[in-house]
């Protein structure tokens, strides 16, 4: 792999890690105490798409990161440049602003944590979690 193309790779291994987070995450119903144990199965699915509105979790990370690579990579080329390596500075930049999107896709992945049990708790289901 070439060295120019590493912080790319940095960049979309931390976006599909935040991502990945999110997708397998159920709220725990308890079965004993739930009232309406014959729809928690629809309601998970209706919740889940309801949660993943309101969190937006891809747009967030994309958000952080990009804006977090962009900030990152002009403050690394302006300190690359007095020292004489504006591309090095640049790209050292871009890589650690990489937790910028990684804060931002932790924070969609709790709001979407949030809408979930909440959605699943207004319709009546006891959650252990």
């Amino acid at each position: 792999m070439k060295r120019n193309n590493l912080p790319a790779m940095l960049v979309l291994c931390a976006l599909t890690t935040g991502c990945a987070s999110m997708s397998g995450w159920r709220p725990i119903v308890d079965p004993r105490m739930d009232e309406h144990a014959e729809t928690v199965q629809r309601d998970m699915v209706e919740c889940k798409a309801l949660a993943e509105q309101a969190s937006d979790i891809t747009k967030e990370i994309s958000i952080g990161a990009g804006v977090g690579a962009v900030t990152g990579a002009a403050t690394g080329a302006a300190a690359g440049a007095i020292v004489g390596s504006a591309a090095t500075g640049a790209a050292a930049g871009a890589i650690l602003a990489i937790p910028a999107g990684l804060w931002e896709g932790y924070q969609a992945n709790e709001d979407f944590k949030r809408a979930f049990k909440t959605c699943m708790r207004q319709r009546g289901h006891k959650l252990v979690n």
